[in-house]
């Protein structure tokens, strides 16, 4: 028996060993479906593409077997949903996707989606869809974002079962145009003889995915190999990439013109959101208008008064449904009658001397009138036309009833001689008569309170019932008066100043109570309103400066007595006056509003949050600490609770959003410091935060003060230094591919007197704040075009072209190219030879002047280089606007091209597009051979650096030129 269970237990095990054989032998089912260069199948019926042949560079190194399954796109997710593929590239990352399938960590590809059309189309942005026939491939990413990209433009999206049966519907007339990722747009554009629109859309991150929980390790296996492979860039994923790209970069789109391009449709959406909301409004707002003409008309024919409009001649234009009713006709049949027709001619001649005096003398005409045995009240007043009357408005209401009323309260005030609250009491302190004053007061009707007892009354507004103790008084001594709280017969209170007197007979009984009282809310809020607008600031109602002050003065106070220090934190709101000039200062006001009540939220009842003016708010921390320490430490925590709070999104007008504030902290550390040094120190730390980057906490440091002192120091002194000609221009050479020197950038230096040569970088950024770049660049711009002119004059340098730098503001100046150009014509120099080097802030600030200003210089010879590209903003759309003829490659790319891949694939990206729009290239910043070898082998024949000259005087350069 022992034999036979061990020869049952190694079949077991061969059979177990045979059965992972073959799980471990199953094949990869890999899904194909037609979307080339990127995944597709082959005329031989092979599967191929980019995504391919890196899962194939991937299996062969985890020794996997491949099974490719052809199918459509929908087909293919089906099948991976229902297992019979493992693995589908090509599969675009989303919110809603990544609950649905497993993706790995790093991106195969980064893509974007794009319009094709025929040639000759008028599609230029999103808002020339409307109406178009959109082709677009069913249950694609593109066919998820598009709804809601096109909302409101009256797009129609038309699904295909494939990509290449979309583009052939645009071809064959089926729809207006199509949308696809720009890699199968690219083929299958030029394929179907389409075009590329402006219109991009929906940045993506291209994946290969698994359903969940089914292939985790072949997931992670791919994430090694990617990330392997992109750090390399001689690894076979960029090899790879350059084979299938043949001719275009060896990199995926870096990530920076990603975000820029996202940006840049996020922009463009927002706007287009604004405006289908805006077009919206319109038309709620008109429907508004038309019911509330309706409900105007309604509430002019309810009244009873005579409503009605007439021109200069007395002619009724408008009249209301009281008029109709007095004179027991229809509208039509008054309107362009006269007085005299409607009413006889003696009381025509009485309204028209009324009607004459609003249209002649311009003013307001009262008066009583009588009619049919009522008496009226008229008032007319002019309708104005620019300077001229040319009509009135009358309105006569019937006041007889009144007249009679006032007849009435005047024989009831020959009873009660006041018009105080008045009232007469038993002795038992119950009611007999009161004036309508007082049961105004009390809030019943006169004839409800005799019998009633006197109302309840306090000393205080929550304070005791304290009739007793007046009566008392009464009774025993004198007249008795005062301020009290007195309760309404619906229980509310409200303050006023009463008076009680004891009435009695020739015996000295009591026989009754004579009480007054007056309502004194207005008085008292008055004096509310004197203390608020004193020491309060009427839009948040936050303390002022004046009420801040008095509370620092006690801190400081409390320090000194008790060695329990305060803090002061300055808060500034960042941008906020984007804010006010986009969405107006009621907007604003708003917001500053609502950032009020959060940092009343954020600090303690004891604590004082004060706003000074503006957006900048001020909050004592009194005795927030023992010490200097505990306090810091205090207003951290609160600083970074009311950094966290102002963060939150707003809701303002029902719009969202998002604001952000930079805080300054300083310590209340002694009786004997001036408050103004406290708001000083506060200030300066609150705009160390700003140049920090804003929406942070920074605490004062002497340092800063040192800093401020230094920047008065150096502005004070280029301001000498303009008068007395301290300034030198240094060279540094630019060569070409054969190592010829063909120019130089002229870049300023400071001879200082006392602090000898200095860099710009110790002056520049001061002289941008203060303004005074404008004098420099205009001494730097003519200095440059002088020094060009001597060289233009000797053959060893007669080719040489000069780079000068223009400041953003020096550029913007009204008179900059009329400036620039006198300049030009003094040197005598060839225009030609000058390039004038800008900066990418230029395409955010003012970008239609810059053009302008530009072609104006560029239609004289004179050339542009783009400096910095790629550190700023880099908008590729006014980018190919520019009349540019150089791009520089910045040096912060070229130090480290040659070890960090990013680097190296924006440094490709610059020279692909500068070719791609006839631009010549020239890298800064070259230090080494290597680098210049690396520039040269990706299209780079300009360099400029230290590996060719260092930034010398005009003698020194010519000698190397010779």
């Amino acid at each position: 028996m022992p034999c036979v269970h061990r020869f049952l237990a190694l079949l077991l095990l061969l059979g177990c060993l045979s059965q992972a054989a073959a799980v471990a032998q199953a094949p990869l089912r890999v899904g194909v479906y037609p979307n080339p260069p990127k995944v597709f199948m082959n005329e031989d019926g092979g599967a191929s593409g980019i995504l391919v042949d890196l899962l194939r560079e991937v299996a062969s190194a985890e020794h996997w077997a491949l099974e490719f399954v052809a199918c459509e796109w929908q087909a293919c997710v089906e099948a991976l949903e229902a297992g019979r593929i493992d693995l589908l590239p090509d599969m675009a990352w989303s919110e809603e996707r990544s609950h649905r399938y497993a993706f790995h960590h790093v991106p195969v590809l980064h893509s974007w989606s794009q319009i094709y059309a025929r040639p000759g189309h008028t599609i230029r942005s999103l808002l020339d869809l409307k109406g178009r026939r959109i082709a677009v491939l069913g249950g694609s990413v593109q066919a998820q974002v598009l709804p809601g990209v096109l909302s409101g433009y009256g797009a129609v999206l038309v699904p295909a079962v494939s990509l290449e049966s979309a583009f052939a519907m645009v071809k064959e007339d089926k729809a207006d145009a199509v949308a696809a990722n720009h890699y199968y747009g690219e083929v299958q554009a030029n394929a179907q003889q389409l075009v590329a629109t402006p219109v991009v859309f929906n940045p993506a991150r291209l994946f290969y995915a698994a359903m969940p929980g089914r292939q985790p390790a072949v997931l992670d296996a791919i994430d090694r190999h990617l990330s392997a492979w992109r750090a390399d860039p001689n690894s076979v994923y960029f090899s790879l990439l350059r084979r299938w790209q043949a001719g275009g970069p060896a990199a995926a789109v870096p990530q920076t013109v990603l975000w820029v391009l996202a940006a840049t449709v996020g922009l463009l959406l927002s706007a287009l959101a604004v405006a289908s909301w805006l077009r919206t409004e319109v038309a709620v707002r008109t429907r508004e208008l038309r019911d509330s003409e309706r409900r105007l008309a309604t509430i002019l024919d309810s009244v009873d008064s005579l409503i009605y409009i007439k021109d200069a001649q007395s002619r009724y234009q408008y009249v209301n449904g009281a008029m109709c009713r007095l004179l027991n006709r229809p509208a039509r049949t008054i309107l362009g009658k006269t007085d005299a027709d409607l009413f006889g001619p003696e009381e025509a001649r009485m309204t028209r001397a009324g009607d004459l005096a609003v249209i002649e003398e311009h003013q307001r005409f009262v008066s009583e009138e009588r009619l049919n045995d009522k008496l009226y009240l008229t008032t007319k007043i002019p309708l104005v036309d620019g300077e001229k009357v040319n009509a009135l408005c009358g309105i006569t209401t019937d006041i007889t009833p009144r007249k009679q009323a006032e007849e009435s309260l005047r024989i009831a005030a020959t009873v009660f001689q006041s018009g105080e609250g008045m009232c007469v009491l038993s002795p038992d302190a119950v009611m007999i008569e009161a004036n309508q004053a007082w049961a105004a007061l009390y809030g019943r009707s006169a004839a409800d309170l005799p019998g009633t007892a006197f109302p309840l009354f306090s000393l205080e507004l929550d304070g005791d019932d304290a009739r007793e103790r007046m009566w008392q008084s009464v009774r025993e001594t004198q007249p008795w008066q005062g301020e009290v709280w007195m309760r309404r017969d619906n229980g509310e209170r409200y303050p006023a100043w009463l008076t009680v007197s004891a009435v009695r007979d020739a015996d000295g009984v009591l026989t009754n109570f004579v009480c007054t009282q007056s309502d004194i809310s207005e008085r008292k809020q008055a004096d509310e309103k004197i203390v608020q607008l004193a020491y309060y600031d009427s839009l948040t109602r936050l303390p002022n400066r004046r009420l801040l002050y008095d509370r620092v003065q006690h801190c400081l106070g409390l320090h000194g007595r008790t060695g329990r220090t305060g803090a002061l934190l300055f808060l500034d709101m960042d941008n906020f006056k984007d804010l006010n000039d986009s969405r107006g200062h009621a907007v604003g006001d708003q917001l500053l509003q609502q950032v009020a009540a959060r940092l009343l939220a954020c600090t303690r009842e004891t604590d004082t949050v004060a706003r000074l003016g503006g957006d900048e708010f001020v909050i004592l921390l009194e005795s927030s600490g023992v010490d200097e320490q505990d306090a810091q430490q205090h207003a951290e925590k609160v600083g970074q609770k009311i950094l966290d709070a102002l963060r939150e999104p707003f809701d303002i007008g029902g719009i969202e959003h998002h604001a952000s504030c930079s805080i300054g902290v300083t310590l209340c550390l002694a009786e004997k410091e001036g408050l103004d040094d406290l708001m000083r120190r506060g200030d300066l730390a609150m705009y160390e935060a700003k140049r920090q980057g804003r929406n942070t906490l920074r605490f004062f440091h002497p340092s800063m003060e040192t800093e401020v002192t230094y920047r008065t120091e150096i502005e004070t002194e280029l301001r000498a230094a303009l008068q007395h000609a301290q300034f030198v221009l240094h060279y540094q050479g630019q060569v070409d591919g054969d190592g010829i020197l063909t120019g130089a950038e002229a870049l300023v230096r400071w001879q200082h007197p006392t602090r000898g040569l200095i860099g710009p970088g110790g002056f520049i950024g001061i002289a941008e704040t203060s303004g005074l770049i404008v004098p420099l660049g205009r001494w730097v711009l003519r200095t440059a075009c002088q020094q060009l002119a001597l060289w233009a004059a000797t053959p060893a340098t007669a080719h040489f072209t000069l780079a000068v730098n223009v400041s953003v503001r020096q550029f913007l100046q009204a008179d900059f190219v009329e400036e620039t150009l006198a300049i030009v014509r003094e040197s005598g120099i060839d225009p030609t030879r000058l390039k004038l080097e800008l900066t990418e802030t230029l395409m955010i600030e003012g970008v239609e002047e810059t053009i302008g200003k530009m072609r104006a210089l560029r239609e004289h010879g004179i050339c542009f280089s783009l400096d910095d590209f790629g550190t700023g903003y880099s908008s590729l759309s006014y980018l190919k606007r520019l009349p540019l003829d150089q791009l520089k490659i910045d040096q912060s790319f070229v130090r480290d091209v040659l070890d960090d891949p990013n680097d190296a694939s924006i440094a490709r990206s610059v020279v692909a597009l500068g070719k791609s729009l006839g631009l010549s290239i020239i890298a800064e910043g070259v230090e080494t051979e290597a680098q210049r070898t690396f520039l040269a082998g990706i299209g780079c024949d300009h360099w400029q650096g230290y590996l060719f000259s260092r930034p010398v005087d005009a003698r020194t350069l010519e000698e190397l030129a010779a």
